[in-house]
């Protein structure tokens, strides 16, 4: 079995510095994040939020980030953004709670990361990543 971390607000500004930082060390460096589903808006805020996540796992000496655009059923349906592998699945960048859990739920990327931490990854959140 693996971690659940469940963070305050303030993502990727230092504000969780330590528990990131706990939580690359339990996943061996390996993360993915989560782009929340309201996050896909005309200004692409969803690609902003994602690769300010990259950059603050890789400041924290975090290897093979990734930013998964999980924006909407289609895409956590997508066989391609799956995480069967993945050591630590980070759902962070603020959000709608309600939203984010009704796009995941009964997705392959869902299923995928259960299975995941059925097999010791840390399934990180913070702001609507708390669901």
């Amino acid at each position: 079995m693996g971690y659940l971390l469940l963070e305050g607000g303030a993502e990727f500004g230092g504000a969780m510095r330590v528990p990131d930082l706990r939580a690359i060390e339990l996943a061996g460096g390996r993360t993915r994040l989560s782009d929340p589903p309201d996050r896909r808006r005309p200004d692409n805020n969803h690609v902003r939020a994602g690769n300010n996540g990259v950059r603050w796992f890789q400041s924290l000496g975090a290897h093979d980030v990734e930013s998964l655009p999980l924006i909407d059923k289609a895409s956590a349906d997508d066989p391609r953004s799956q995480i069967h592998s993945v050591r630590e699945i980070d759902l962070s960048a603020g959000g709608f709670t309600h939203y984010l859990g009704q796009t995941l739920k009964d997705s392959q990327a869902w299923q995928a990361a259960l299975e995941a931490h059925q097999n010791g990854a840390v399934i990180a959140g913070s702001s609507a990543g708390q669901w």
